[in-house]
């Protein structure tokens, strides 16, 4: 029954008509037109919620775009979670098939971006890579470790400038806005900046530093992330790319060590 009951609501307040209305009890207002209040503050809640995941993709379309967007967005995919954080992981996926949007066809990316930047900042947290651990493997057995990623990290690739496309659309950017579209994309790593606590950063990545991320995110082990690196540039510089991603926190651990 109750069941029933709140799959009739949902149903009601995403298709925007009034067949639940007989379930609500109607007062002065009439229950018709409670149905419609309830129904204007989740659309509401919802669009919200999108525009401060996505301020980047509101402020290239507009208010107007974003918010019409928004809605179709939220009848396709309607929420499932009362976490308001969690609303949003389809939007980029949504904007890439978005016909009004066909003429941005970077927005998508844009917005992958800006989500993989909220899932950092709401990311759980981990300890720094226990150095003196790691001490104790045989220097024979590191090809073999599984290195791990911090929870705060998200690598992203776009044949756009989407690293450039979001600078210059922060809020406190004052610099020159023009954006070479000519010039290719290319990967991006976004983490969580240990050394200022929460503060998300977004830095572009080379093409051997990208392979071997995506290597360790695989699960590969170090000597494979390591040649998948060397075989796309042959002057990756593992050992200064470790040293960097350790002290940063882009690494935080590492399994399948075998002792001295």
């Amino acid at each position: 029954m109750l069941r029933d009951l709140q799959r009739a609501m949902a149903g009601s307040l995403v298709a925007g008509d009034a067949t639940a209305a007989e379930h609500i009890r109607g007062g002065k207002l009439g229950s018709v037109r409670r149905l419609e209040v309830y129904r204007h503050n989740v659309f509401t809640n919802l669009r919200g919620a999108l525009k401060d995941i996505f301020p980047v993709v509101n402020r290239i379309v507009g208010e107007a775009f974003f918010w019409h967007a928004a809605d179709q967005f939220i009848r396709a995919t309607p929420s499932r979670s009362g976490d308001l954080n969690r609303f949003g992981f389809g939007w980029p996926e949504f904007l890439a098939q978005y016909p009004h949007a066909a003429d941005l066809p970077y927005l998508a990316d844009v917005a992958r971006l800006e989500w993989a930047w909220h899932e950092c900042f709401h990311a759980a947290d981990a300890a720094p890579l226990d150095v003196a651990r790691l001490a104790g493997v045989a220097p024979e057995n590191y090809g073999a470790l599984v290195l791990h990623l911090h929870p705060a990290v998200r690598l992203l690739d776009s044949v756009f400038p989407v690293l450039r496309i979001w600078q210059v659309n922060q809020p406190e950017f004052c610099g020159d806005q023009k954006i070479d579209w000519e010039t290719a994309g290319g990967p991006v790593l976004v983490r969580r900046d240990a050394a200022r606590d929460v503060e998300v950063v977004i830095e572009s990545l080379t093409a051997g530093a990208w392979q071997f991320l995506r290597a360790v995110h695989a699960g590969r082990a170090l000597d494979e992330a390591a040649s998948a690196a060397l075989e796309i540039d042959g002057q990756f510089d593992l050992q200064g790319f470790l040293l960097e991603t350790v002290q940063s926190g882009v690494i935080t651990d590492y399994s399948g060590e075998q002792t001295c």
